[in-house]
């Protein structure tokens, strides 16, 4: 959808003018407008742009306002496509958890048929793309700038709305994000060459919860997980642990001498307390009791 249409805006056609502007006249169809230039140079109009949201909101400036005649001597007549264009731009989003993989997807149309004639503007997606990429880039900057991070909901509200390039003749806006899995796309939010290695995708979130499961079982699951990800640094990941054997490996206490060492910090009518305690606990368990105290 998002590769560029081999079908072009307008075409040339060879029949008859005024048999075109009676056709165009008789048709109930907003697909397609008509523009004539006449042997001065000067272009007419007969129909309208392809605003999905206003249809004929498009009016001619003053001197092309006269529409096209069926006596008028015309040296070109072409037909312009008017419909509404639906193609996506794939985008890296930046995250907390790595870069958002997404699609968004672009409505675009002929405003303005005469403008599209004379620009020569053949192949519409390919200028929507470029302004569309330049615009997302500025977006990306000045959310920077003011500190502010860039989404969807930044996207939807300053490009949801239709952006007019009367320069070629076309308009278009975005209308939906939606989350991709793909490998071409445009990263924004960070420099050229930076990147995340992984993108925050659906795929990704089952590599994210193993990392995550990884960190708390500890160092010793870090390193297996790194000398899989880096099998060329086995003598690094040995020497790291043999110099953090406490980490690996934590050193296990003996109840016994901490307890030992408790008894040892009492005084002698504190030990004999819990020596009484603990023969009364011992004999309601069934066990034999040593005859004196400690």
């Amino acid at each position: 959808m998002s590769e560029e249409p081999t079908e072009r805006l307008y075409f040339r056609v060879t029949g008859p003018p005024w048999r075109e502007i009676l056709r165009r006249r008789w048709s109930a169809s907003r697909d397609w407008s008509l523009v004539l230039r006449d042997e001065a140079g000067d272009y007419r109009l007969l129909g309208s742009g392809g605003d999905p949201d206003d249809a004929g909101s498009f009016v001619p400036a003053q001197d092309e306002a006269a529409p096209p005649g069926l006596g008028g001597r015309y040296t070109d007549v072409f037909r312009v496509d008017a419909t509404e264009h639906v193609d996506t731009r794939a985008v890296g989003l930046p995250t907390v958890y790595g870069t958002e993989s997404v699609d968004l997807w672009v409505s675009w149309w002929v405003h303005d048929p005469l403008r599209v004639v004379r620009t020569r503007t053949a192949h519409g997606w390919h200028v929507v793309r470029t302004r569309l990429t330049g615009a997302l880039y500025h977006l990306a900057e000045a959310q920077a700038v003011a500190g502010n991070g860039l989404g969807a909901p930044e996207i939807m509200q300053h490009l949801g709305v239709t952006q007019r390039l009367d320069e070629t003749g076309l308009s278009y806006r975005v209308f939906d994000v939606r989350l991709r899995e793909s490998d071409e796309e445009l990263l924004l939010g960070q420099e050229e060459g930076e990147g995340v290695r992984y993108s925050w995708t659906t795929s990704r979130r089952g590599e994210y919860e193993f990392c995550l499961q990884a960190l708390h079982a500890g160092p010793a699951s870090l390193a297996a997980l790194w000398l899989l990800r880096h099998p060329d640094q086995v003598r690094q990941v040995l020497d790291w642990s043999v110099d953090h054997q406490s980490l690996l490996s934590p050193p296990r206490s003996d109840w016994q001498e901490e307890l030992a060492v408790l008894l040892g910090t009492l005084t002698d009518q504190e030990r004999k307390e819990i020596s009484y305690i603990l023969r009364d606990r011992i004999s309601a368990l069934g066990r034999p009791v040593p005859g004196g105290a400690v």
